[in-house]
């Protein structure tokens, strides 16, 4: 499976400059957001802007917690059955985007199929959306990864009674903007992976990482002792979130 990435130049979405420029590799175009979902405008942006468009969006409201977010749009050149596997490449790159900006202690695993959990505490998490009425065995326009990160919780008097989540400013991520650059550069690394080694073992890092029972099959789905979760029934699903974000 190869996923085409198109070349472009930094753009943005409205007038608030962004909190500094990203450095990207070349076949990203990166699109700036103040407000709004940046899963929601990568999908409106998917058909005309086509693959490697990248909005990144930054919140930090009174009352609620601050959000890290940035979505990705992909071009498969394969049916959508296969492409879904690209959503366990995203959190593979996810993973490593933030293994590389924590401390070297820290642990991080993933909950299925899209939750990003910080040692015992959820950070936030990954999304999938695809271009719309795609059977199984059509290849999609496009499809857009999602990420939703928890970027602070000062709203919250006292940050110790949510214990099930964690933020990137009490885990002294200092630069946000840094995963971002690091999840587009081992995106593609990981692509490069399933083209030239398959997906077999790219699998078997995915479940290494996993928290709780279970392994990948070469599907992309769950193996458990109870039986098999497809991928294409758990990513219908975000149980990490509510409908304002990641779940503290």
């Amino acid at each position: 499976m190869k996923f085409a990435i198109l070349q472009g130049q930094a753009a943005m979405l409205d007038d608030h400059p962004a909190p500094r420029a990203l450095l990207l590799p070349p076949p990203y175009t990166a699109h700036w957001l103040a407000q709004g979902s940046a899963l929601r405008h990568a999908c409106s942006l998917a058909d005309e802007h086509g693959s490697g468009t990248l909005v990144w969006h930054y919140s930090s409201p009174q009352g609620a917690p601050g959000r890290f977010d940035f979505a990705v749009v992909l071009e498969p050149d394969v049916p959508l059955s296969q492409a879904r596997k690209a959503f366990i490449l995203g959190m593979l790159a996810l993973g490593d985007a933030i293994a590389a900006h924590c401390p070297p202690e820290r642990a991080v695993g993933f909950g299925w199929p899209g939750e990003l959990r910080l040692d015992a505490g959820r950070l936030g998490g990954m999304r999938l959306r695809t271009a719309p009425d795609v059977a199984e065995d059509d290849v999609p326009d496009w499809m857009v990864l999602g990420v939703e990160l928890i970027a602070d919780r000062d709203h919250l008097s006292a940050p110790g009674s949510k214990p099930e989540s964690v933020s990137l400013s009490e885990e002294d991520f200092a630069d946000p903007p840094a995963i971002l650059e690091s999840f587009a550069s081992y995106l593609m690394l990981y692509f490069d992976r399933l083209t030239h080694g398959g997906f077999e073992a790219l699998a078997a890092n995915y479940s290494g990482r996993l928290v709780g029972e279970g392994s990948l099959t070469a599907d992309g789905d769950l193996q458990t002792a109870n039986g098999l979760v497809t991928l294409k029934e758990a990513v219908a699903t975000s149980f990490w979130r509510n409908e304002t974000g990641p779940e503290l």
